[in-house]
């Protein structure tokens, strides 16, 4: 049986049989009585430790999020839990993950882009250049009141590099 979602012209997860076998298509006038065959594969279309090709990266099918780095209102974030933050990061390196979600807005009052820093400063310190180059990180800036002209938004990014 394959499961599909959404249609098959922007698949997002998939589930294969593990035998080939021949499944009936949905009914419709054109399609009726034919058979298609599925490819073997058990489970979904990617498991977590396989890379997914977006462009040119090479990306976990599941990321992680740094958003209570340094939220101390909402996650209650002390300074002293970046020694298990760092563990956390280096494991979920060690099962695949590479790719990191962080804004500069992640953190609360004095900690605002604490989530950034941190992330920066653990991939710092992995050893070894191989794994630093296969990190994928996705951020953002958060549009502030005042930050709304062009020279704003491009200050912003740099300071997130």
């Amino acid at each position: 049986m394959a499961l599909r979602w959404p249609a098959p012209t922007g698949v997002h997860f998939g589930c294969r049989a593990s035998k080939k076998e021949t499944v009936a298509p949905p009914p419709s006038p054109s399609s009726a009585g034919k058979l298609f065959k599925l490819p073997p594969r058990i489970g979904p279309l990617f498991w977590p430790w396989e890379k997914v090709k977006v462009g040119p990266l090479s990306v976990s099918p599941m990321g992680f999020g740094t958003w209570a780095w340094g939220n101390q209102l909402l996650w209650g974030y002390k300074e002293e839990m970046d020694t298990v933050l760092q563990e956390t990061f280096n494991l979920a390196l060690q099962n695949g993950i590479n790719l990191f979600d962080t804004a500069d807005s992640y953190g609360t009052g004095r900690l605002n882009g604490q989530s950034e820093r941190l992330l920066g400063k653990f991939i710092r310190d992995i050893q070894g250049p191989k794994i630093r180059e296969n990190i994928v990180i996705a951020t953002k800036f958060a549009a502030y009141p005042w930050r709304l002209t062009p020279g704003q938004f491009v200050k912003a990014c740099k300071y997130t590099l």
